[in-house]
C-alpha cells in the first residue's frame, strides 16, 4: 500500500472541516526525516553570526498546517514584514495570515530574537492578545535566511530576506517574471508582466485542474507603505481574479501573498527580467533545477535535476531524480532528442526533457535572465513548479562541497510520528566525504486533538560529489539517500529519496 494514499488531495476540504487525522502538506521551506531525537541545535562551528546579523527591514513568506484552538487543524499561508534592531528586538511587525475557510488576518506585533554563532536562531512574535508565535531561522548570509515555525501549535516553512527601504517610495516598476502556487485552488501560474504606474499587463501560462492554458494578465497595484514596503495588488487572468498583499524586497524583487481566504492558499514571487530580447542562445549551458507540488496527494512530488542546453535548441545531457507519492525514482538520464524553444519577447522557454524511463518532462519556463528561470511542469495530474539556475563550475568533487551551509527542506514523512515536518539548520561537509548536520525539525499531526513538537538534532554521515555536481549522502538516523544538485560550490537543491517520504529543499553556503 502506498503510505501516502491515505492523504488524498481531493478530500482536503472535507478533512479540514471535519478535522480528520491525516492529510499532507506542501510547504515551501519545510520538511522532516525519520528521526526525532537528537541534541544540539545551535551555536555550531561557524562563528560569524550574532544578534547584529539581523539588522534592518525583512520580508518573509511561509505555508503550513496548525491548530488555532487545540481542537481544529487548518492549512494556512503566512507572510509579512518586520524590523530588527541588531540587538535582539523586533518592531514594526505586520503578520498576514490566511487560514483555510477561516478568514484573513492582518496582525501587528512586537517581538524579540536570538541569533547563534552558527547562523541559526529564534524569532518570537508577540501579538498583544496573550498569544505568540516562535520561528526557527538559519542564515545563508546576512541578507537571506530559511525559516520554520516550531512552537508546537503550527508547523510551517519558508524563507525571508532583507529589504531595501529605498524601494518603498513607489510602486514596483519594470518587467517582472511572476510565479504563484496555490494549494487550495490546485493551480500553478508563471508569466511575464510589465508594471507601469500601478498598471499591470502581461502574458503567461496557468496550470489549473491538470489543464495548461495560455493567459492574458492585467491588474492594478497600490503604492507600498513607506515604513514597511507592504502594498496590495489585484491580478486578473483568464482563470479569474486574485488579490494579493505584496512585500517589496528591492527594486528587482517582490514577494506575493494571496488574501482570498475563501478560495486560495497561495504565495508567490516576482523577479525583474533582464537579458532580452531572447533566443535559443539565451539558454546555453548546464542548468540545475528544483521543484515540488501536488499529485493526487498534497505534497506528492519533489524533483531535482540538471540539463545541459546547447544554445541552439537542443538538450544534450543531464540527470533527474524525483519522489512521487512516496516512491523514489533516482539517477535517471536524459535521452538525446530533448529540445527547447525560446520566445524572443517574453522569454518563455518550452523545454522537453526526454527521460530514460520513456516519459517526457515538459517544463514551461520564463527566463528571469539567461542564468535563471521560474517554471511550471506541464502535467495532467501533478501541479508542480520551481526554479532553475545556471550552473557555475565544472568537474565537481568532494572538495567542491566544503564549509558550512544553511538548508531547508519541505514535505511529508509517512514514517514519522508527526508526519507534517519542517527542517531548518546547518549542513557542514569537510570537503573529504564526511559531514555533520545540526537542525531543528518541527512536526505536526492533525489528530484529535492535534499534536505537534519541535526537536533539535545533531547527526553525522558521509557524502560523495559527482563530476556534474550531483551528490549523494547517507546520514545516520535520518536518511539513506539524500541527493543534492550543486548550482555551484555555494548553493543548490536537495531531495530526500527514501521510500514513504516526499521531502525536498535547498541549501546555501554561509560566508
Amino acid at each position: 500500500m502506498n503510505p501516502l494514499s491515505i492523504f488524498p488531495k481531493h478530500a482536503m476540504r472535507a478533512l479540514l472541516i471535519l478535522v480528520a487525522a491525516g492529510t499532507l502538506i506542501v510547504a515551501a521551506g519545510c520538511g522532516g526525516g525519520n528521526n526525532n531525537g537528537g541534541g544540539g541545535g545551535g551555536g555550531g562551528n561557524n562563528g560569524n553570526f550574532s544578534n547584529a546579523s539581523l539588522n534592518g527591514h525583512y520580508a518573509f513568506t511561509l505555508r503550513g498546517i496548525g491548530t488555532p484552538d487545540n481542537v481544529n487543524s487548518f492549512f494556512f499561508v503566512e507572510g509579512g514584514v518586520f524590523t530588527a534592531d541588531g540587538n535582539g528586538n523586533l518592531t514594526s511587525i505586520t503578520d498576514d495570515f490566511v487560514e483555510d475557510f477561516q478568514g484573513t488576518f492582518n496582525l501587528p506585533a512586537t517581538g524579540s530574537y536570538k541569533i547563534n554563532k552558527d547562523g541559526s536562531g529564534d524569532l518570537q512574535f508577540n501579538f498583544g492578545n496573550s498569544t505568540s508565535a516562535l520561528y526557527r531561522i538559519t542564515f545563508g548570509d546576512s541578507s537571506h535566511f530559511y525559516m520554520e515555525e516550531d512552537d508546537g501549535f503550527n508547523t510551517s516553512g519558508g524563507s525571508g530576506e532583507k529589504q531595501d527601504p529605498t524601494a518603498f517610495a513607489s510602486i514596483p516598476s519594470g518587467t517582472f517574471v511572476l510565479q504563484t502556487h496555490d494549494l487550495a485552488a490546485g493551480s500553478s501560474k508563471v508569466g511575464v508582466t510589465t508594471w507601469t504606474g500601478g498598471t499591470i499587463t502581461g502574458t503567461g501560462d496557468a496550470l489549473v485542474g491538470g489543464a495548461l492554458s495560455s493567459v492574458t494578465i492585467s491588474g492594478t497595484a497600490q503604492a507600498p507603505a513607506t515604513a514597511t514596503g507592504r502594498g496590495t495588488v489585484t491580478i486578473t487572468d483568464d482563470t479569474g481574479t486574485s488579490n494579493y498583499a505584496y512585500y517589496v524586497v528591492n527594486a528587482s524583487k517582490i514577494r506575493l501573498f494571496n488574501t482570498d481566504f475563501s478560495s486560495s492558499l497561495g504565495i508567490g514571487t516576482a523577479e525583474k527580467q533582464t537579458g532580452g530580447p531572447f533566443s535559443a542562445a539565451s539558454l546555453n549551458g548546464p542548468y540545475v533545477f528544483g521543484s515540488a507540488g501536488e499529485t493526487s496527494n498534497v505534497a506528492g512530488i519533489h524533483s531535482v535535476g540538471l540539463f545541459t542546453a546547447d544554445g541552439a535548441g537542443h538538450v544534450t545531457d543531464g540527470s533527474f531524480d524525483f519522489v512521487q507519492d512516496g516512491s523514489p525514482v533516482t539517477d535517471i538520464t536524459l535521452n538525446s532528442g530533448s529540445a527547447y524553444i525560446v520566445d524572443a519577447t517574453s522569454g518563455r522557454a518550452k523545454v522537453d526533457l526526454n527521460l530514460s524511463t520513456g516519459t517526457t518532462n515538459e517544463k514551461v519556463m520564463y527566463l528571469v535572465s539567461p542564468s535563471r528561470a521560474l517554471f511550471l511542469v506541464n502535467d495532467p495530474i501533478n501541479v508542480e513548479d520551481g526554479t532553475a539556475d545556471k550552473q557555475a563550475g565544472s568537474a565537481f568533487s568532494n572538495s567542491s562541497m566544503s564549509g558550512q551551509y544553511a538548508f531547508v527542506m519541505d514535505g511529508f514523512d509517512a514514517n514519522a510520528q508527526l508526519p507534517y515536518r519542517d527542517r531548518v539548520g546547518t549542513w557542514t561537509p569537510n570537503g573529504s566525504g564526511t559531514v555533520s548536520t545540526s537542525y531543528v525539525a518541527s512536526g505536526f499531526l492533525p489528530s484529535s486533538p492535534p499534536a505537534g513538537s519541535a526537536t533539535a538534532n545533531t547527526l553525522s554521515g558521509t557524502y560523495s560529489v559527482g563530476t556534474n555536481g550531483r551528490t549523494t549522502s547517507t546520514v545516520n538516523n535520518l536518511s539513506n539517500n539524500l541527493i543534492f544538485y550543486m548550482v555551484s560550490g555555494n548553493s543548490g537543491y536537495m531531495l530526500q529519496a527514501d521510500t514513504g517520504v516526499d521531502i525536498g529543499g535547498a541549501f546555501a553556503k554561509q560566508p
